[in-house]
């Protein structure tokens, strides 16, 4: 895989996998890739109209589609490699590309490094991608942990918005009271979030890594994990978050189903490209509490694709995934759907195209490459269960089952042994 600002590779045509020579000359034979995703109907359909662009500048190359919903697409997914059939080409995101690239079910991408141009990616944005060396995945788009703001609830509840360059967690906590004490009945001032890529940013400001660096154990303390689950729990006690039955409720609803969503709650971590999903109100989107003080925020893919190491039209599908990240004809269908384009041609492309909220997202994505953080090494292979089990401890929590020390201490011992 070439690196960011390197020349740009040269796409192969007239010499793929399907072709056969005649008297005539050289006649290429039709192939057909799958392509797998997740997603909702909106995605669907954006995704069909990409997939005709690509096949009317490939008239040799067919791709079949198939989605799923998020909630059992990777079940589906470990049907098929078990059966044999992956699909050529498929969307992966948080240790997924790991656990699959240990197992040798993706290929190493310098394979068809000749098909893939990434010379005009942002800086940083080609090595999301790379596990022990080995380029193994293509970001789809980047995105990071935002926090987003209802200002009318806010207005409603006569607080002033937070200063995002000097605030803290102290300030978030005492925000969400006052916005709950001031507001209608039902109303909060945000809810608890219980996400690993989150509290790899705790852990980072607090000085320390979620995951250690051969992927063996976590290697954030206790003492800081136990400071993660008493913010949720006095976020709930002092009112600013809504009780634990229905905090897990709202978890589990559709962005505009959530409190944020109906306009009910005035703060709520997320991911930057959820935003639009949440309402058609004027939303705002500030850094996280503590990152002036030091910043654990990174970039890093909303989603990648992915090649099967089993692919028979390797070279095939790997013009099909540059089409899906260079192209600027997909870039303009697909805009910032997948997170923000990584090729910096793209996203100068669509941002005329875009949005209030998604240029709102766009700006919070250049404030956080601003401040140059590294990203951390890739989730490691095992860690794919580590949302539930973070979960779990934190509604124990919430429920008043466990206390926050017992919980980190559960949460470590438990991942860990999945990490093993």
């Amino acid at each position: 895989m070439v690196a960011a600002g390197a020349a740009s590779a040269l796409l192969l045509t007239g010499c793929g996998a399907g072709s056969s020579t005649s008297e005539e000359g050289t006649v290429e034979k039709p192939v057909t890739i799958r392509y797998s995703w997740w997603g909702n109907d909106a995605r669907a359909k954006t995704t069909q109209e990409v997939i005709k662009a690509f096949e009317a500048a490939n008239p040799t190359i067919k791709v079949d589609a198939e989605t799923t919903e998020f909630s059992s697409y990777w079940d589906k997914m470990a049907t098929q490699i078990a059966g044999g059939t992956t699909p050529d080409i498929f969307t992966m995101s948080g240790s997924y590309p790991s656990e699959y690239a240990t197992r040798g079910v993706l290929l190493d991408l310098a394979k068809v490094q000749d098909e893939i141009d990434t010379s005009r990616f942002a800086e940083g944005t080609l090595e999301l991608g790379q596990i022990e060396g080995k380029q193994y995945t293509v970001t789809a788009g980047v995105n990071a942990m935002s926090m987003v703001i209802d200002p009318n609830v806010f207005k409603a509840a006569g607080v002033e918005l937070p200063d995002d360059e000097t605030w803290t967690w102290d300030d978030y906590v005492s925000i969400a009271e006052k916005i709950s004490k001031n507001s209608p009945h039902g109303t909060f001032g945000t809810t608890s979030m219980a996400n690993d890529s989150f509290l790899a940013v705790w852990a980072r400001q607090h000085g320390e890594k979620l995951y250690a660096d051969d992927g063996k154990k976590l290697a954030i303390s206790e003492d800081t994990a136990t400071k993660w689950f008493e913010l949720n729990k006095k976020l709930m006690e002092t009112g600013g978050a809504p009780s634990a039955s229905q905090t897990v409720e709202d978890a589990s609803s559709q962005p505009e189903q959530t409190l944020l969503g109906q306009g009910k709650q005035g703060m709520k971590l997320s991911w930057s490209n959820q935003m639009i999903s949440y309402s058609d109100a004027p939303l705002e989107m500030l850094k996280l509490p503590g990152e002036s003080a030091k910043g654990g925020t990174w970039l890093r893919s909303s989603m990648e694709y992915a090649i099967s190491a089993k692919s028979k039209h390797p070279k095939e599908t790997a013009k099909f995934l540059n089409f899906l990240v260079n192209s600027p004809n997909a870039g303009k269908l697909i805009k910032t759907d997948r997170g923000m384009p990584a090729n910096t041609d793209t996203k100068a492309a669509i941002e005329p195209l875009l949005k209030e909220g998604q240029k709102k997202e766009a700006g919070y994505l250049d404030r956080v490459a601003e401040m140059n953080l590294a990203a951390p090494l890739p989730f490691p292979a095992g860690s794919s269960s580590t949302m539930e089990v973070l979960n779990r401890h934190n509604t124990d929590v919430l429920f008043g089952k466990i206390s926050p020390r017992d919980a980190a201490k559960a949460l470590i011992s438990e991942v860990n042994q999945n990490l093993g």
